[in-house]
């Protein structure tokens, strides 16, 4: 899974137990105090450790004392060694030792914290509240692992104990056991069939491993339960937002939206359904409120200058980045769209101040060189963009778009060795890029290194295996070559189910046409040549292919057709020169 997802589930599985932990310790029974102290359980804001003894235990209340007062002072380190200091004169007041862990767990010091409860579990392994405050120890240290025995121990002294089993539920995510975190949920489920944390934990589960629609029956089972716990309906609104089901993902947003009018990322979201569905006024109608109602969000107003440059509203995105700049001159990203929208309207020289004002250290300065290569490319200025960018693979380690540009620029500028060593270079930095592979790939295959272009494509398959472009690549090479035309079907159909563009239609036409499919051929070469009527070599394929069906009459106008396109292609003069004779 996305590790992304897997740690934003995290942080939304965990919100729901917030505050849970103290006040299941707090409802345990206190047996851990000392009986010779008598204490007894008080209210969270009266001192619960009281000694009524002489010696030593009144020394032990008189640093307890001292500790509660360092606390009220916020000297944590003062408090922690009064703690200490008390628990020396009174080592078995377990109380004392609760409440230094959870002092040092304030203070972030995870592995005292952790010491002090297994100081507690020496002297009661049974303890219900040392295991379950060892087990958050363990959990708030990011050590899911070990604290999984202790939340399973804690269950077996006390099952019904909900919140511990979602706790659990939760470092068994942590670990990656999602089936047994499953497990968790589901027994939860079963022993409080009312629970909405334990409804809520267990769609969220579902989210995370996939089953989108467990997920949503799941959200909407706790919304029939409580039509009043937004939370479900925010989060079953971003289900469908993921899904891109935009209608049901508008229907969800819009009810919210009704309890909440001023949750400007609930706003975000709903712009985001409307760029969706395409309803783009709508969209901006919702950033704009977010704008009036806070001026401080910048994001807002990136997304209506993106908005703009989607709706080509060149003027309008660059006043909405202009005046971005001005109350946040720092926002590159603001000033690399403003480049954007002047290069759109090739207003060159306000592009390339744009451009050129984006410093070295920003993320976008690899993106901000590769547009002034392209300014400078369209104002005829090759020599200048390969320099730029030469100068840019001499600073340092470039982005992979800085090899793939400068090798493109080298190819405009007939420098075919140049391209292909810059190509292999950033391969060498990128070996994972499959945009490198597949440059590289075709700049082989056009220096007539065939067996090189297949391996480099093979390779790229292995990285990613739904990259389409390179799919259709060797399915197409190999229906040339005329040879494992089984692999060529299985490459170019892959390629089309994944990006069922012309030029792919037309490769699975011609592997058909190869393995003597001829209908099969016809039906998807035409509806590619719909789709593509400009170019000559599916309509040279189609005229094969009625040939190979001796629909004569069709073949020659595809082939004039063809010729037409490409009037210096001798191969379809001599096919039409032959069909005459036949015919």
């Amino acid at each position: 899974m996305p590790l992304f997802r897997f740690c934003q589930f995290i942080v939304l599985f965990t919100f729901i137990l917030s505050g849970c932990v103290t006040a299941d310790v707090q409802d345990d029974a206190t047996k851990n105090t000392t009986a010779h102290t008598n204490a007894k359980a008080v209210p969270s804001d009266e001192a619960p450790y009281v000694s009524l003894l002489n010696e030593p235990q009144s020394n032990a209340y008189f640093h307890y004392a001292k500790a509660r007062m360092l606390l009220a002072e916020n000297d944590f380190e003062g408090a922690a060694s009064a703690y200490l200091k008390a628990i020396d004169y009174d080592p078995d007041a377990q109380e004392l030792r609760f409440e230094l862990a959870n002092l040092y767990l304030s203070m972030n010091k995870s592995e005292k914290a952790i010491r002090t409860v297994e100081d507690i579990l020496l002297r009661d392994p049974e303890s219900i509240k040392a295991n379950l405050a060892l087990a958050n120890a363990y959990l708030g240290n990011n050590k899911p692992d070990l604290a999984i025995p202790y939340f399973r121990h804690v269950l077996e002294l006390a099952p019904e104990k909900e919140q511990v089993r979602l706790h659990l539920a939760v470092a068994l995510v942590r670990v990656g056991e999602l089936d047994l975190a499953s497990e968790q949920l589901k027994e939860l489920l079963k022993r409080h069939p009312n629970s909405e944390n334990g409804r809520l934990a267990m769609a969220r589960l579902y989210r995370e491993i996939g089953l989108n629609q467990s997920a949503i029956e799941q959200y909407r089972d706790l919304i029939s339960r409580n039509p009043d716990m937004e939370q479900a309906y925010l989060e079953l609104g971003l289900i469908y937002e993921e899904l891109k089901d935009w209608q049901s993902a508008l229907d969800v947003f819009t009810e919210v939206l009704e309890q909440r009018p001023l949750d400007f990322t609930l706003r975000h979201h709903l712009s985001r359904v409307y760029v969706g569905m395409k309803q783009y006024d709508e969209a901006l109608e919702e950033l704009n409120i977010i704008v009036d109602l806070k001026p401080e969000d910048f994001d807002a107003r990136r997304k209506i200058g993106l908005l703009f440059l989607e709706q080509k509203r060149w003027a309008d995105a660059v006043s909405v980045f202009e005046e971005l700049l001005e109350l946040a001159p720092e926002l590159d990203t603001a000033r690399y769209y403003l480049g954007t929208a002047f290069e759109r309207q090739s207003e060159w020289a306000q592009a390339l101040d744009a451009f050129s004002a984006i410093d070295r250290g920003s993320a976008l300065y690899d993106d901000a060189i590769a547009h002034i290569g392209y300014i400078y490319l369209e104002t005829d200025r090759l020599g200048e963009a390969i320099q730029l960018l030469e100068k840019r693979m001499d600073e340092g380690k470039p982005r992979p778009q800085v090899f793939n540009y400068l090798a493109s620029l080298y190819m405009a500028n007939e420098q075919h060795d140049d391209a292909l060593i810059t190509l292999e270079h950033g391969v060498g930095f990128y070996p994972d890029n499959v945009e490198l592979l597949y440059q590289k790939a075709l700049l082989l295959e056009r220096s007539g290194r065939h067996a090189e272009a297949m391996q480099t494509m093979r390779k790229l398959l292995t990285i990613d295996g739904e990259y389409a472009e390179a799919l259709n690549f060797l399915a197409y090479a190999l229906a040339v070559d005329n040879r494992d035309l089984d692999e060529a079907l299985d490459y170019a159909e892959r390629a089309m189910r994944l990006k069922p563009a012309p030029h792919i239609l037309d490769t699975v036409g011609w592997v058909y046409y190869r393995l003597g499919r001829f209908l099969e051929a016809l039906k998807i070469t035409e509806e590619a040549s719909l789709k593509l009527s400009e170019d000559a070599v599916i309509f040279e394929h189609l005229g094969d292919i009625h040939l190979a069906l001796k629909n004569l009459e069709q073949a020659r106008a595809a082939f004039e057709k063809a010729l037409l396109l490409q009037p210096d292609n001798v191969d379809l003069r001599d096919k039409l020169e032959k069909l005459a004779d036949m015919q």
